[in-house]
């Protein structure tokens, strides 16, 4: 099979990043610049530091004002590093805020925050160990088709 190809090294890095991303996605909205794509995550997860607790806080509040804006946000910003799917529901949590359907935002933030979390711990592990080179080295490696 086409994984035991590849030396061991690169199948085990490959997996280092979150598989929810599609980085070619990401790199695509970045206009093909691995750079870029490599400052935008860095934001995405500096970011997540605050916007993660303050979502949560929002939510514990029933601000429901301002957990539509920081909803709106995780969507834009997931979407542009490639995480469709955490983007997307953020976005569907967005749109239960503008509808006042809070049934369903009871029923599905945990899930979004969940989600988020394990998202930006598998990001912080990879880049952790990578400096700014190397990270942009390896979005050219797998995140051009």
């Amino acid at each position: 099979s086409l994984h035991d190809a590849l030396p061991i090294s690169m199948a085990e890095e490959k997996n280092v990043f979150p598989p929810q991303i599609q980085l070619y996605k990401g790199i695509e909205t970045c206009g093909e610049s691995a750079e870029l794509y490599q400052n935008i995550l860095t934001v995405f997860i500096n970011e997540g530091r605050k916007k993660l607790p303050l979502i949560k806080k929002l939510y514990k509040e029933e601000n429901w004002q301002d957990y539509i804006v920081a909803v709106h946000g995780l969507k834009s910003s997931a979407a542009s590093i490639g995480a469709l799917e955490l983007s997307k529901h953020a976005k569907e949590m967005e749109f239960a805020g503008k509808e006042e359907n809070i049934g369903l935002i009871h029923e599905k933030t945990d899930g979004l925050l969940n989600e988020y979390l394990a998202l930006l711990q598998m990001l912080t592990a990879f880049c952790k160990d990578k400096s700014d080179q190397e990270q942009i080295e390896f979005f050219e490696k797998y995140g051009c088709l």
